[in-house]
């Protein structure tokens, strides 16, 4: 049974070290996303404000003032570093996960928990937006935003992550799946000598002692290749017995291979977050029009994952459970504030047990 400490350590954790750090001008701003948007299941955008404010117009025009104020979008970024749970020694997987026409950058910290703990968030729109014109119509609005604006997601990821450096003060170790192994995305992490580990497609080609050679074609599971003149590592998995192994390329020469693959293993904690997400806050039914609104929208949703890390003690309460029934820290957080929110409500209409 999860720590009934759990509930006052959340609020400690928000009143001395979030709301501080939040200006005083969106406070009240602040206190109501974390009531409809972080401590409950997500509906809709009316109907979580309704839940939490009883007159529907002022709910409407409160919702609507919080999903459009980047400030606050900012504000809650900052307050996510001064945390603390991230250092020079951090490994942040990066990834895009698709909400329904918009898509979210989002950097995470590995934890070797089985969830990874957000700390970055960006958004835009999707590049999955259907061309055809039988398409709703939303979509078909937010595909002709999306081409005005001309967004590239590789570039504002880089720049996202530029701008999360610069308000850490470091580089933390950044995991990237395949997507990103466009060398304009790789010179600019390099540019900032970050570290970094990205999978490559098994076709892609390298040079080696100056010839072009596909990855799957390396000899040797740790090979110093040449991308575009520029040295890296490429470290390559053991074989499963499906499918085809990791090909990890890598500006980090002071690991072992064995510790590389390790790295790229956590990485799959930055999904299982995304599916928290989706399915336990029910974030898969958001329709949302525009980017600010699901930036604002995840960073509310990611604070309880980030509360959820920072309250549980998962390794204590687990370490005597079956695996397949041990709990992630995020489900014993939620399900505390579940029975701490409906447990009253119950009793009071039954009369308790």
């Amino acid at each position: 049974m999860p720590s009934p400490k759990i509930i006052p350590s959340c609020a400690n954790i928000v009143q001395r070290n979030l709301l501080p750090n939040i200006p005083s001008k969106w406070r009240h701003q602040f206190k109501f996303g974390v009531q409809a948007l972080t401590l409950k299941p997500f509906s809709s955008l009316a109907s979580n404000a309704r839940q939490t404010v009883r007159n529907p117009h002022t709910a409407s025009t409160k919702i609507d003032r919080l999903i459009g104020n980047l400030g606050l979008a900012e504000a809650l970024s900052a307050a996510a570093v001064n945390l603390g749970f991230i250092h020079p020694t951090s490994i942040v997987a990066c990834d895009h996960s698709d909400f329904n026409g918009l898509s979210a950058f989002v950097g995470a910290v590995q934890t070797r928990r089985g969830r990874a703990v957000p700390c970055l968030i960006e958004a835009a729109y999707s590049l999955r937006l259907p061309a055809h014109n039988q398409t709703t119509k939303r979509k078909q609005a937010m595909r002709q935003a999306r081409h005005e604006l001309g967004e590239n997601l590789y570039e504002q990821a880089a720049t996202s992550l530029e701008q999360f450096a610069a308000r850490l003060g470091f580089w933390p170790r950044l995991v990237f799946d395949r997507g990103f192994g466009g060398m304009p995305f790789v010179k600019r992490l390099l540019q900032h000598q970050a570290i970094f580990y990205i999978r490559l497609k098994a076709g892609r080609y390298v040079e080696v002692v100056g010839q072009p050679v596909p990855v799957r074609a390396l000899v040797g599971a740790d090979s110093i290749i040449n991308l575009n003149g520029i040295q890296l590592r490429v470290i390559r998995s053991e074989e499963p017995k499906q499918g085809e192994p990791w090909f990890i390329l890598t500006s980090d020469f002071a690991s072992s291979r064995d510790q590389i693959i390790q790295i790229y293993y956590h990485r799959f904690e930055i999904e299982e977050t995304f599916k928290d997400l989706k399915h336990v806050l029910e974030l898969h039914q958001a329709r949302l029009f525009k980017p600010l609104s699901l930036k604002v929208l995840l960073w509310f949703a990611a604070l309880s994952v980030i509360l959820s890390f920072l309250t549980t003690k998962w390794q204590e309460k687990n370490r005597h459970r079956h695996p397949k029934k041990t709990l992630s820290h995020y489900k014993m957080f939620f399900e505390a504030g579940q029975r701490a929110a409906y447990r009253p409500l119950a009793d009071l209409i039954t009369g308790g047990l």
